[in-house]
């Protein structure tokens, strides 16, 4: 996926930041309410990602560490404020999450299979990516 400048635009509209825009891609910088989490976004357009690949990928830091996920397939709201960034194979899907309120959250090659299980037979380790990604898997199709 690259982005273009009708994505930004929706995404700007749901994080109610600005972009900053840079060679190659944007950044936003997001607080929460009381200003205790700082969050910055930076989307990459048109990287070289190995194997001949071009994609976008987004990148999160966090006064708690660095998030990083490569070859952006598809992005969609959930609502009321947050943003899903997802990278997917035939067996894997891989998604970050950012939020209006400097919410982030990663979850990393998690097979699709549990997402269609019955999630009182999953194992409870399990149970909240196959929760939040299951709405993610449903978009890819």
């Amino acid at each position: 996926m690259i982005f273009k400048n009708t994505d930004l635009e929706k995404i700007e509209e749901i994080l109610q930041v600005k972009a900053k825009p840079f060679e190659g891609g944007w950044s936003w910088v997001m607080k929460s309410i009381d200003n205790s989490k700082p969050l910055v976004a930076t989307l990459h357009n048109n990287v070289d990602l190995g194997n001949d690949t071009i994609g976008s990928l987004i990148s999160i830091q966090t006064q708690y560490g660095y998030y990083e996920l490569h070859n952006i397939e598809k992005y969609i709201f959930f609502e009321p404020d947050e943003l899903i960034f997802i990278s997917s194979t035939a067996e894997h899907l891989s998604c970050l999450t950012i939020g209006r309120q400097s919410v982030c959250s990663l979850f990393s090659t998690i097979k699709r299979e549990i997402l269609n299980q019955d999630i009182s037979e999953l194992d409870p380790a399990v149970l909240m990516a196959a929760m939040q990604l299951s709405i993610t898997d449903t978009e890819l199709d």
